[in-house]
């Protein structure tokens, strides 16, 4: 493809080039030159490729994109090359987010893959072919993918898409991470309906403050045709305030889409949904009154883009579980074992409100923080375990580059020692030490990880298995042989 043609739609400040130049490749990192490759400069967090321009033209690159003017090499001068890159991409991929019928974007701290689950499953039951985005994996025609990112960069992204085509998916939905509104990698998506499902602390090691993480938030409302909005979120007159595009409301409520009667139950939640275009009853197995927001936030874009409500309401009803999420483990005693994602204070307080209205003994909250992330919600999430509990241990989660000992320090400034239980930082131990000290009728949550099958510290990635742990220790429990 020529130079010419990936450029298409971009707006070109400078052209110190032959646009005409045959492209091998389009590359964004510097150990991935090819010859006659297309090399778009990132100014990254760690690293800013620009510094390399001379040495990418030196293992042969054809053509440099960059955001500052270069000497001695072939480039384009571009105001944004994050906005660049992304729409490189698609044009190598023969734009094929166009192709799409309906696009739903969901955005949101918490909530995101559940609301995703749910709203591909209601397309599907309308007869639609769905391609999937989200955290937990990618779903590409009868292909599933590990999603190493909840919105993965533009390479892949677009790859993807293309993909999906190819797999004759009409419908494409997807989590899109205040990453990839940062980084603009969703620009140029013609987001049919977009969805917000709420605002709460997370990622401040990025963003830097609430302010700053609300504010990429609220771009997906000015790419999108129309918003969906939680109303019952603190922040949703913000957003309201903010969208560019029709928005519409749900909640518990005076929403345009509400859940009323709710009643949340050990086996899910029912409620008699009110709508626009009428009322039906609402039944999802899945616990917890973040199910019906979840819910209510899939079913109001599925509505809103032609699917009737009957529809809607039985595939609902139809819900499996979503792995890692409220996730139960089966095991062979009298315990309920619970994984869950819970990595944000609002998230863990959610579940652990959740399972104190249910019947239950004792709650064991196991869980830890993740390194290299946002510090300050350490010990908030500490007081949140001992508030809600009533036995916690406290472990390690993906410490990445920092010392378990120091988050795990971090977390214990905000908790009730009399509840803390345990301090073990090995995760497996710490898993054991709970099921050896459950009794008949307690609920072990082990909040953190939930889908995620490996973890990760200073050496790199390695393969995880809460489920494998649990399973492991049941099993050598009634003294069987494992694998």
């Amino acid at each position: 493809m020529k130079a010419r043609e990936l450029l298409f739609g971009i707006e070109l400040l400078e052209v110190c080039a032959s646009l005409e130049e045959e492209i091998s490749a389009v590359v964004t990192d510097t150990r991935a030159v090819k010859r006659d490759a297309l090399f778009v400069c990132i100014a990254g967090t760690k690293f800013d490729s620009h510094t390399a321009a001379a040495e990418v033209f030196a293992n042969g690159a054809a053509l440099l994109v960059s955001e500052q003017k270069l000497e001695g090499v072939p480039y384009v001068l571009v105001a944004d090359t994050h906005l660049a890159v992304s729409r490189i991409y698609a044009n190598l991929y023969g734009n094929p987010e166009r192709k799409f019928s309906h696009v739903i974007g969901i955005t949101g701290t918490n909530g995101k893959t559940s609301t995703s689950m749910m709203a591909r499953r209601i397309f599907e039951a309308a007869g639609h072919k769905v391609g999937l985005i989200g955290t937990t994996k990618y779903v590409v025609g009868d292909k599933e993918y590990d999603a190493p990112m909840t919105t993965p960069a533009p390479q892949d992204l677009f790859r993807y898409f293309a993909e999906m085509i190819d797999a004759g998916c009409d419908t494409l939905i997807m989590e899109v991470s205040s990453h990839s509104l940062s980084q603009k990698r969703v620009e140029g998506i013609d987001f049919t309906v977009g969805v917000f499902t709420n605002l709460t602390q997370d990622h401040l090691d990025y963003h830097g403050t609430m302010e700053n993480y609300r504010r990429e938030k609220e771009k997906l409302f000015s790419v999108c045709r129309q918003g969906v909005i939680n109303l019952d979120d603190p922040s949703s007159a913000y957003f309201f305030e903010s969208a560019k595009c029709p928005a519409a409301s749900y909640g518990c409520g005076e929403a345009d889409f509400a859940a009323r009667d709710l009643v949340v139950t050990a086996f899910g939640v029912e409620y008699r949904f009110v709508t626009p275009v009428g009322e039906a009853k609402i039944a999802v197995p899945i616990p917890g009154k973040f199910s019906a927001y979840n819910s209510m936030a899939a079913a109001a874009s599925a509505l809103l883009s032609g699917i009737d409500l009957a529809t809607v309401a039985q595939a609902l009803s139809a819900m499996p579980g979503v792995p890692g999420r409220v996730e139960r483990q089966p095991n062979t005693g009298s315990v309920s074992v619970l994984i869950d994602y819970a990595h944000t204070p609002d998230a863990l307080l959610n579940v652990l409100l959740t399972l104190n209205d249910l019947p239950h003994g004792r709650i064991i909250t196991l869980f830890g923080c993740g390194g290299d992330r946002d510090p300050k919600k350490r010990p908030i999430m500490g007081r949140i375990a001992c508030e809600n509990s009533d036995l916690v241990i406290v472990t390690s989660d993906n410490p990445r580059t920092e010392e378990p000992e120091d988050i795990i320090r971090d977390i214990l400034a905000g908790c009730d020692r009399k509840k803390v239980h345990a301090v073990i930082t090995d995760r497996t131990e710490a898993i054991r030490r709970a099921l050896t000290d459950a009794e008949d009728g307690d609920v072990i949550l082990l909040a953190g990880k939930g889908h995620e099958e490996y973890v990760i510290d200073k050496t790199g990635k390695h393969p995880y298995s809460e489920k494998a742990i649990v399973a492991d220790f049941y099993a050598q429990k009634k003294g069987e042989k494992t694998c």
